[in-house]
């Protein structure tokens, strides 16, 4: 990932604000965003660049490695070792809300209660969590028959985070001892009921198991599978040809093993507990989880070491993104639709972005050889009974109803869309020559069509146009409705869902989220420069270079309103001028000036943009924080909490909901951006 001077510092500010009542004789923002600037370094140079005793640079890096936000490196010839920054898990450190909420809409409250305690403490041995919780329930059952005070009142932060951490509080051991370790328990009722959650949240991949490997950086390790395979395989090197092919090989194939290594708990599971299910319906209209929900009758491995697996909780939150913006494109009921049809293909995927030395190697990750779908079968399993599925569907005569056009199958990913692919024998499915006759659900042999006097309006007859039906047909069954609203997915101009045939569908989220990402920088556009400014740059970006005396022709508008757009929208970053001479002399009479728009440059710019503003609403905050510190430190008692209105006079209460105001407000702009940042970079 590419980290720029915004990036870094908001970084080093979230760090800060998640740390920020550790001990001042050290500080992990100070020592990270010194790796930022400074790249990978040792104890002894972080000694010069920070100003920090060894020793406070250890209890550092110590803390960041807990929690995941440093690599280091051994070499094995000095054994020195170094340190580097991990970027990624720092800026997740801001959507540690939205993980939690997503977590707990999904896997329950007990789930939430388990990632919330991971994300504290960093890193943690089954059995230490395992004791901390023993402790933490006894103890809670035993303030419980006594009748006293809750015992975790004082556990609660106004952030919505828990008191507690390694020790008390976070001092830099790695391997906290059981009975020192501090966690929430308020959903989780006993060690069986733990040990459920776990399993399952490891056989979602939200929990995945630390190794020695997991502290390296991808480069470091594959810069020693390489070095490992060119001692043993190839001595005398490797050149250009079949050897290249095979090295390439080798590498995808030992990067791919070292990958999927600390998923072996999940695996073991798989195996003992009969794997994942798809979802099955039950008597109140819901669905499950996708697990069995069984007794637990597993015994974790009480020496393995989890943590949070971000990459796995990306892929759910791209997956409720696609599914508010179908819902906003079509309709609700057929967002609901695509969220089980995404819910069952993200079972399948563990992370949003692909390595090109590992996954361009097999067909299972490749995005343009994607082999991913879902029957409709197991989209009708698992799609809730209390949705009415016969919603928003539009009804129109079966005479006037394109039966090819609608039911158009592809087989493949539409090369059209993807200019740099070129894939020689390529199927593209289209009209009638790509119709599935094999589809095991044949919506034109099984469904009728509502009848022209059906009631519809005011004489109940369509007269050619489109209805909307509060009401379905008699004999349209359920599935049937379900595939209309998969075919609006289908048909949709962002490319939602691509009909695969024979009853299968899968989602191309390349095509997909390239679509997503050219709406969210057009509306950027539009507020910026006007629909005139979002008129020419669609016109560059569908012709390519143009010259500037083209230009008002195609966008209809007079030479100077173009050229005066144009020099605003080069201010902003959206387009730029590529100046041709047609001699020597480099006249400006004699040189043809070149318009053209680079979204990837204007993405690239915008999302810099969306670091900074990030960053001053952080700062703006803290700004806000200082001017009412004394406040907030006095509703910061345990005895305070909760009855704020009551403890403090009316002035002083009211300066603590203007702070509450302005932060939420600050907060909320935070998450906007951050959702803006995720379409950007991480989908």
């Amino acid at each position: 990932m590419l980290v720029t001077k915004n990036l870094a510092e908001l970084c080093a500010l979230l760090i800060d604000d998640l740390h920020g009542e550790l001990p001042s004789f050290f500080s992990p923002q100070r020592i990270f965003g010194t790796l930022l600037s400074r790249g990978r370094s040792a104890v002894v140079q972080l000694v010069q660049q920070t100003s920090l005793t060894p020793k406070q640079i250890r209890h550092g890096l110590i803390v960041l490695l807990q929690h995941n936000l440093v690599y280091y490196r051994v070499d094995d010839s000095t054994k020195v070792a170094t340190f580097e920054a991990n970027p990624d898990v720092a800026y997740n450190l801001v959507r540690s809300g939205k993980i939690l909420a997503m977590i707990e809409e999904k896997y329950g409250p007990a789930a939430r209660d388990v990632i919330q305690n991971f994300m504290v403490l960093g890193h943690t041995k089954i059995g230490d969590l395992v004791g901390a919780y023993r402790e933490r329930i006894a103890a809670a059952e035993q303030a419980g028959a006594q009748a006293t005070t809750n015992p975790f009142e004082d556990d609660a932060k106004p952030n919505g985070e828990v008191n507690g951490g390694i020790n008390g509080d976070i001092n830099g051991d790695v391997k906290p001892p059981a009975q020192t370790l501090q966690v929430s328990a308020l959903d989780v009722k006993s060690t069986a009921h733990l040990n459920e959650v776990l399993c399952e949240l490891i056989q979602a991949e939200i929990l995945t198991v630390v190794n020695p490997k997991s502290f390296q950086s991808p480069a470091d390790r594959n810069a020693m599978v390489s070095e490992q395979i060119m001692k043993l395989h190839f001595p005398d090197g490797v050149k250009a040809g079949k050897k290249k092919i095979e090295f390439d090989a080798m590498l995808s194939d030992q990067l791919g093993k070292l990958r999927d290594e600390p998923t072996r708990l999940k695996r073991k599971l798989d195996e003992s507990r009969g794997g994942r299910v798809k979802s099955r319906k039950i008597t109140n209209g819901d669905v499950t989880n996708g697990f069995h929900h069984v007794a637990s009758d597993v015994n974790l491995e009480l020496n393995a070491v989890l943590r949070l697996n971000y990459e796995k909780c990306t892929v759910e939150m791209r997956n409720q993104t696609l599914v508010q913006a179908a819902s906003e494109s079509i309709g609700h009921v057929t967002g609901q639709v695509y969220a089980v049809l995404l819910q069952l293909l993200g079972d399948q995927i563990s992370r949003c972005q692909l390595d090109t030395l590992i996954d361009n190697q097999d067909g299972g990750d490749n995005p343009f050889t994607n082999k991913r779908f879902v029957t409709t079968a197991d989209i009708l399993d698992s799609l809730s009974t209390s949705l009415d599925v016969s919603l928003g569907i539009g009804k129109a005569p079966k005479g006037e109803i394109d039966v090819p056009t609608a039911e158009r199958v592809h087989r493949d990913i539409p090369r059209e869309k993807l200019l740099y692919v070129e894939e020689p024998g390529a199927d593209e499915g289209s009209g009638d020559e790509n119709m599935d006759d094999d589809d095991e659900f044949d919506y034109d042999s099984e469904g009728e069509v509502a009848p022209a006097n059906h009631a519809n309006g005011a004489n109940g007859h369509t007269n050619g146009k489109v209805r909307f039906e509060d009401a379905p047909p008699a004999k349209e069954s359920r599935l049937q409705q379900m595939r209309q609203h998969l075919l609006l997915l289908c048909d949709s101009k962002q490319g939602f869902v691509r009909h695969c045939g024979h009853g299968r569908w899968t989602v191309d989220y390349d095509i997909l989220l390239r679509n997503i990402r050219t709406e969210e920088l057009d509306n950027v556009i539009e507020r910026k420069v006007g629909r005139q400014g979002l008129r020419l740059a669609r016109i560059l970006r569908e012709k390519g270079k143009l010259d500037e005396k083209a230009l008002p022709a195609l966008a209809l508008m007079k030479k100077t309103d173009v050229q005066n757009k144009m020099l605003e929208m080069q201010m902003h970053g959206y387009v730029d001028v590529q100046e041709v001479p047609r001699d020597n002399n480099r006249t400006a009479s004699r040189t043809i000036f070149l318009w053209f728009c680079d979204p990837e440059r204007s993405s690239a710019q915008l999302l810099d943009n969306s670091y900074k503003a990030m960053l001053r609403c952080m700062q703006i905050r803290d700004v806000h924080r200082r001017e009412n510190k004394d406040v907030l430190t006095f509703v910061e008692r345990p005895d305070v909490k909760g009855r704020e209105q009551e403890a403090l006079e009316k002035k002083y209460f009211d300066k603590y909901e203007r702070f509450r105001d302005i932060e939420n407000k600050l907060l909320g702009q935070v998450m906007r951006l951050d959702d803006l940042v995720a379409v950007l970079r991480d989908y």
